[in-house]
């Protein structure tokens, strides 16, 4: 397995301006939180740019949203709903792009 320096994906910088709307699912719990990310996938506009926020691992053990969230939106990928999806560097969210018809 590879080890890196430094994150790798810290080298994707997203600056403010590239994200429209942040939402933040911090204080929900993990089926009120999918299923507001799939009225958000449902109905947001073409090109919206979003910040996905969550709760961020607490190093005890407990699952956070990042793989949930990570499997709901790779199948929205698949179904091409979403033309861009990243992980944000500290793992409590995510970046991603509805995409265009």
């Amino acid at each position: 397995m590879p080890s890196f320096e430094r994150n790798p994906l810290e080298l994707l910088k997203i600056a403010p301006g590239d994200i429209d709307t942040t939402v933040d699912l911090g204080q929900s719990e993990r089926q009120d939180a999918i299923a507001q990310v799939q009225q958000l996938l449902a109905e947001a506009p073409p090109g919206h740019r979003y910040c996905l926020r969550f709760a961020p691992a607490k190093g005890d053990g407990s699952e956070t949203l990042f793989q949930p969230l990570g499997r709901l939106l790779l199948q929205a990928r698949r179904e091409g709903r979403i033309s861009s999806c990243l992980p944000l560097p500290d793992g409590a969210g995510y970046y991603l792009v509805i995409a265009r018809p």
